[in-house]
C-alpha cells in the first residue's frame, strides 16, 4: 500500500494535483490521467485492480496499462508516494464517475512534470521554514 509523501505539499483536486518538495525547491504537476491513478493508490487500490478499473472506460488509449505503470513508477521515482498505509478517507475509493463520463482525448495526459521554474524563489522563502506554532524558524 501507499500513501502520499506527508514532507510534500500539496493541493489535490479531481483533475489534478500539484506537489511542491520546498526542501529542494521543485514541483509537480499530475494531470488528469495520473491524478486518478495517484488517489486511487493512495485510496489502497492495487496497480492490478486500478488497470481493471481503467480498462472500463470508454475509448481509453490502447496503451492505458503502460501509462498507468509510468505513472505508477514516477510517482515513486519523485518520492510523491511512498510505502505506508494512508490515513486520507477522502481519497477516491473508486473511479470518479463524473471524471469518467466526463473524460477527453487530452486528458489521458499521463507525464508528470517536475518543475524548478521557481526554485530560487522557493528555496530563498523562509516560510518553508516555519513551525506551527508560529513565524518563528526551526533550530536546525
Amino acid at each position: 500500500m501507499y500513501k502520499k509523501n506527508d514532507d510534500l505539499f500539496a493541493d489535490i483536486t479531481e483533475t489534478q494535483t500539484i506537489f511542491v518538495d520546498m526542501e529542494n525547491g521543485i514541483f509537480y504537476l499530475l494531470p488528469v490521467f495520473a491524478n486518478v491513478v495517484f488517489q486511487l493508490l493512495v485510496s489502497g487500490k492495487s496497480i492490478e485492480d486500478i488497470k481493471k478499473d481503467f480498462g472500463k472506460i470508454p475509448n481509453i488509449p490502447a496503451d492505458y496499462e503502460q501509462r498507468i505503470d509510468y505513472v505508477f513508477n514516477a510517482l515513486k521515482e519523485f518520492n510523491i508516494i511512498v510505502e505506508g498505509q494512508s490515513v486520507d478517507d477522502t481519497m477516491l475509493k473508486e473511479l470518479n464517475k463524473y471524471v469518467i463520463t466526463h473524460l477527453q482525448e487530452n486528458d489521458f495526459v499521463y507525464k508528470i512534470t517536475p518543475s524548478n521554474d521557481v526554485q530560487e524563489l522557493l528555496l530563498d522563502d523562509p516560510i518553508h521554514d516555519v513551525s506551527l506554532e508560529g513565524w518563528q524558524p526551526f533550530v536546525k
